[in-house]
């Protein structure tokens, strides 16, 4: 073999292999400028970029764009039996968490959503930080799919997150003019047939896509926990509720819980949060596994986007329900 073989790079000395590696990788410069800088060949060139890897004076690495842990996303997604989980790696105080899983939704969602699609969000802190994370849409229609509910951390509502999103897509946003939480029943009943309430309510029949957040029905797991009295919250215990979606309280089988809370919210119906062909939900934290079995079980995901310790704790509780049922 020629003396520019595959052994032509070790008999030089470090620092001309640095040099050409520099000019290479950080100079961005090509093997065949190099070689005529040098005079050498490009043949040449290459052996020595080689040989400043095998040495080690060149040292690649590759980061992933992507916390995403994709071997623990596609288990999840097969053992819930739905189609998409993003299992995100987040760290950091309960807000940092939130931000991460938020990006990671905006980076879910903003593929799912096609020109001319009617998209429902529902308000939390999750959701609402995720619009925040969106470059742009495609021109779509975005309705509030629930009364509004201000975030105790001084952010904006339903109303206002529907409208940002909607500006970002070009399109129009429908409102609900009411309170998500309402303590006397009649009011609610008459708030549910204003016709401003009551036909964005009934553009949910046609939702193409929609995003909620999977609260737990415990203290600090769900701003609706916060909006109601402490009746209404044991009486949801007391039902078996461990799940809050959009108000909607479930039990860890996905059913429905007939509390007084029910009566009490302006809302969507659970059976119009299971008809969009893109159901996404966010959720963080492994204290939240129980909800999001039932959220899952209900029917009102499709895609989960969560946190690697979620996930995992979601696995722990099903193997165990599933060992325990033999």
């Amino acid at each position: 073999m020629s003396g520019e073989g595959v052994e032509s790079w070790r008999g030089e000395d470090d620092e001309l292999l640095a040099d050409v590696a520099r000019r290479y990788y950080l100079d961005n410069a090509s093997k065949v400028d190099i070689a005529k800088q040098l005079g050498l060949s490009r043949f040449k060139i290459a052996r020595l970029l080689e040989g400043a890897r095998e040495r080690g004076i060149v040292q690649i690495q590759i980061k992933s764009p992507s916390p995403v842990d994709r071997g623990l996303s596609e288990e999840l997604a097969a053992v819930l039996g739905i189609p998409r989980c993003v299992a995100t790696t987040a760290t950091g105080s309960a807000e940092q968490v939130r931000a991460q899983v938020a990006e990671a939704a905006a980076r879910t969602v903003m593929p799912l959503v096609r020109a001319g699609d009617l998209l429902g969000l529902t308000w939390s802190r999750a959701v609402d930080a995720m619009v925040d994370h969106f470059d742009a849409l495609p021109s779509c229609t975005v309705i509030q799919m629930a009364g509004s509910l201000h975030s105790p951390a001084g952010g904006g509502t339903t109303v206002d997150l529907a409208r940002r999103a909607a500006e970002l897509a070009g399109g129009t946003a429908y409102a609900v003019h009411a309170p998500l939480v309402v303590d006397d029943v009649a009011a609610v009943t008459a708030l549910r047939r204003q016709p401003g309430i009551a036909d964005t309510l009934a553009m949910a029949d046609g939702l193409d896509i929609s995003v909620v957040a999977i609260g737990a029905w415990r203290a600090g797991c769900s701003t609706v926990w916060d909006a109601v009295s402490e009746a209404v919250r044991d009486e949801g215990v007391v039902g078996g509720a461990v799940a809050e979606v959009s108000g909607h309280l479930l039990d860890v089988g996905g059913k429905l819980v007939e509390s007084p809370l029910e009566q009490m919210i302006i809302a969507v119906s659970v059976d119009q949060l299971r008809r969009p062909a893109e159901r996404v939900a966010l959720a963080a934290g492994a204290h939240r596994a129980p909800a999001v079995i039932a959220a899952v079980r209900s029917g009102l995901v499709t895609t989960l986007v969560t946190t690697t310790d979620l996930a995992r704790e979601v696995l722990r509780l099903l193997a165990a329900s599933e060992r325990n049922s033999v």
